[in-house]
């Protein structure tokens, strides 16, 4: 009852919330609780209905007494991808947890680990499943909508690995992974073009003859065309008939290629007859780079304010080259500190990751930081730090 105050009158002013949640994550039906729950949100603010995630159906029609009922939905379809429950007759409905590292190939357990530095088939599931989430629950005109599971990989102690769960389609360091190309497609090619690969280029251990059969490609793109080596390799379509409700389904291809000769890989992307976006990519690690960049110019001298540096090994066209490995070292000059591993070991999170800077109190002029990879170089950022009063 404290924590539902608390939440509500915190958070009551800002227009962004359209449901409270008044109940225990998961929890079990309490009616006498969560009547009062959903009373006292009522109380404080009256303008907006209760919700709480559910994970069965059992009794719900005289234990359940909200407004919206929310369903945390982990089941295989039969063919081992992602099934999606019709929404219940009768009340609102909303699908509140999909994918997250449940098992569909297995149709239990919570043992998918989409970690960078791990399997790449899996890594490539991560992105379909949750475009087939959002596909299949579309189907239903009354679900209210898809919240998948989930934005950013955290801290736990459950169906972890180094005490690291691994559910989410970006990493601890806010870094999108392979699982973020179908949410950064779905966006109007008029505010942005995307061609989003659901794959590395890469001709690795893991992936001899390149990604392979059915290789995804999220893009909001008409139809894209593929070059290998600067010749023309295929014409692709949308997949509409095995994603029939996303407004921008992916495009699947052939992509089995010999990794001989350190080939290139060209993808135009076309909206109507124009030409939209081209990406590159290139299998040749002798030019790979070492990036190394900060989120933010200009930082307050408050002791508190801070921003993220980044960094991570990427091909010559600058895209994340996979399973970079190496060791990271920073130094630090001007009124700051280092929050973070230092030296880092990019092998552990796939070649890419991040560290934060702080600024001191009282502090004001410029800070350097320097990044020294051991075989790809050396590069510094500069943040200028400006003092906390006018």
């Amino acid at each position: 009852m404290r924590d539902v105050r608390d939440m509500v009158m915190r958070d009551r002013n800002h227009a962004s919330i359209v449901i409270w949640g008044v109940r225990v994550n998961e929890s079990a039906n309490n009616p006498p609780l969560y009547e009062q729950t959903k009373q006292l949100a009522y109380t404080l603010d009256g303008s907006r209905p209760t919700s709480g995630s559910m994970t069965n159906f059992r009794n719900w029609q005289q234990e359940w007494h909200q407004d919206v009922f929310a369903f945390d939905d982990y089941h295989s379809a039969a063919d081992g991808t992602v099934g999606v429950f019709e929404p219940l007759p009768g009340v609102p409905y909303m699908l509140s947890e999909a994918v997250g590292q449940f098992n569909y190939t297995q149709g239990k357990t919570f043992s998918a680990k989409y970690r960078r530095s791990g399997d790449i088939e899996l890594q490539q599931a991560q992105a379909l499943r949750h475009a087939q989430a959002h596909d299949r629950a579309m189907a239903f005109p009354r679900c209210a909508g898809v919240i998948a599971w989930c934005a950013f990989d955290y801290g736990s102690l459950i169906n972890s690995e180094h005490a690291v769960k691994y559910p989410g389609i970006a990493d601890v360091f806010r870094i999108p992974k392979l699982g973020a190309s179908f949410y950064q497609s779905q966006v109007s090619p008029a505010a942005q073009p995307v061609i989003s690969p659901n794959f590395y280029w890469d001709f690795g251990p893991q992936t001899p003859g390149g990604p392979g059969k059915n290789a995804a490609i999220f893009s909001n793109c008409d139809r894209l065309e593929l070059f290998l080596d600067g010749k023309h390799l295929s014409t692709l379509q949308p997949d509409r008939a095995g994603f029939p409700h996303l407004r921008y389904p992916p495009f699947l291809c052939d992509l089995t290629v010999n990794g001989g000769g350190t080939p290139e890989l060209r993808i135009d992307g076309y909206v109507a007859a124009r030409l939209a976006l081209s990406r590159s990519f290139s299998s040749d690690r002798s030019q790979d780079q070492f990036v190394f960049a900060a989120d933010d110019p200009e930082l307050i001298g408050d002791g508190s304010d801070a921003t993220r540096l980044l960094f991570q090994t990427v091909d010559r066209y600058g895209t994340l080259r996979p399973f970079g490995a190496g060791e990271v070292a920073f130094a630090i000059r001007g009124p700051g500190t280092i929050v973070g591993d230092n030296p880092f070991q990019l092998a552990d999170s796939g070649g890419v990751g991040a560290i934060w800077v702080k600024t001191l109190p009282a502090g004001s002029g410029t800070i350097v930081v320097t990044a020294t990879h051991s075989s790809l170089g050396r590069k510094s950022v500069e943040i200028k730090v400006r003092s906390e009063t006018p």
